[in-house]
């Protein structure tokens, strides 16, 4: 197989973390000898092993001499976990096929210098448009200092989302609202405003057919705290999931009971001295 054969399967491997790794980035790792592969892991969840790590520890000593292939330059700082580059060194690796840089100031080339400098051969980039566009979030994030957000709506095609008296209808079918969640799936938070909250009394959690170990946050603009202490969000999943997002003119009796309740509750400045909520 050829570089971009084998990290078009680490590529495919590092998808398996798609949801559970946030703050970090999803990484496959593969380690190949010969044509044949000795170890490969993903990057399973935020505080465990990284994908290179743990592929490398399942190689053991096989890993002498070996090609890591890995869909992320190898960190080189101490996080949660060791710097992987360390491990890489330790291990006799001979060469690194890596899809792209990580453009987090932490490491920025660091990991591929330190690598070069203990005499191992690294190869970059290696499908790096399709590294990029797998970690969209996390380079939106440590490039821009900002959240990568996603809009999403129902919407029929002559543009209403409801009908003439603002009652609100199934707009999509089964399908659309399966993506719907596993978009929701995939993100550290859902927001909506408080006037989609009053209309719809949406619940916000992720249903899939298979259980979801990482539930988002679900946030609720509501400059006046009016979230009904019975809706839907405070019946279903986490309530320590839950955040509402007030502004000053809160009235303090509707904020200790959203405190009571078991909600955080988030104080921000109105903008221009704008009150309405969002809907």
């Amino acid at each position: 197989m050829t570089d971009l054969e084998w990290m078009t399967r680490a590529l495919t491997l590092a998808a398996r973390g798609r949801g559970l790794t946030s703050p970090n980035p999803m990484v496959g790792a593969i380690v190949v000898r010969d044509g044949a592969v000795l170890a490969e892991r993903f990057h399973e969840r935020a505080g465990a092993a990284h994908a290179e790590a743990a592929a490398l520890t399942e190689a053991g000593l096989r890993a002498r001499g070996a090609t890591l292939y890995v869909t992320l330059e190898p960190c080189n700082h101490v996080g949660r976990t060791p710097p992987c580059v360390d491990a890489i060194i330790r291990a006799g690796i001979r060469r690194v096929v890596s899809a792209t840089r990580d453009t987090n100031p932490r490491v920025k080339g660091g990991g591929a210098a330190a690598l070069v400098a203990a005499g191992i051969e690294v190869t970059t980039p290696c499908l790096g448009r399709e590294a990029r566009e797998l970690n969209r979030t996390f380079f939106t994030a440590v490039e821009r200092q900002r959240p990568h957000v996603t809009i999403k709506w129902a919407m029929t095609l002559d543009g209403k989302i409801a009908a003439f008296d603002r009652r609100s209808q199934w707009i999509t079918g089964e399908a659309a609202r399966h993506e719907g969640h596993r978009l929701r799936s995939q993100s550290d938070a859902i927001v909506t405003g408080i006037g989609t909250v009053l209309a719809d009394d949406p619940a916000l959690t992720v249903r899939l057919p298979q259980p979801w170990p990482q539930e988002p946050y679900r946030v609720v603009v509501d400059s006046r705290a009016r979230l009904p202490l019975d809706a839907k969000l405070l019946r279903t999943g986490s309530r320590s999931r839950v955040l509402v997002a007030v502004g000053e003119a809160a009235p303090p009796q509707r904020l200790a009971a959203l405190d009571s309740a078991g909600v955080t509750v988030l104080a921000c400045k109105s903008r221009a001295g704008r009150k309405r909520e969002a809907s």
